[in-house]
């Protein structure tokens, strides 16, 4: 993958043997171009980008992008928002996502906002969930009225009475 060549001055010189820059796994298993803190790497303060983040290091911040994998070992200290999050790592902070997955290595403390939620067996979730139907993005939440039926599908009438709380 790379070449080393001494150039005119007789220095060496590293030339990589492909001109497509490294793309990084999102979330979602596509391929796409991410930003990555690397293992080693420590950031201290806010972090926002449009496209994808990946975290191998440490981040000691609030993180807006558009997906956020925290990689196994990685550590992030802050509030999360993004549309998709997987924990491989550890976050103390609030995740705020459409989708979030956190991995059997995963270690969330903190609560957790989603619509689609997948926790993965031997993961660690200290804190509360609470499902958001819609509204993360400006959708607003629906609320759906149930109506009882019997065994053949035909309405049923409920006796009694009903107080709104």
């Amino acid at each position: 993958m790379f070449n080393r060549q001494e150039n005119s001055s007789g220095e060496d010189a590293v030339n990589s043997s492909s001109n497509n820059p490294a793309r990084a796994t999102t979330p979602s298993g596509g391929q796409s171009e991410a930003s990555v803190i690397s293992a080693g790497l420590k950031i201290v303060g806010n972090l926002q980008s449009e496209a994808d983040v990946v975290i191998s290091g440490t981040v000691e911040g609030d993180i807006n992008s558009r997906s956020l994998t925290v990689s196994e070992g990685a550590n992030v200290t802050g509030t999360i928002e993004s549309t998709s999050v997987e924990v491989r790592g550890k976050v103390d902070g609030q995740i705020h996502a459409s989708s979030v997955k956190v991995a059997r290595s995963g270690c969330v403390n903190g609560d957790i906002v989603y619509e689609t939620l997948s926790i993965d067996e031997g993961a660690v979730v200290e804190g509360q969930l609470r499902r958001n139907q819609g509204s993360l993005h400006g959708h607003k939440s629906k609320i759906s009225t149930l109506t009882p039926v019997d065994g053949d599908g035909k309405k049923k009438e409920l006796g009694g009475e009903v107080k709104a709380g």
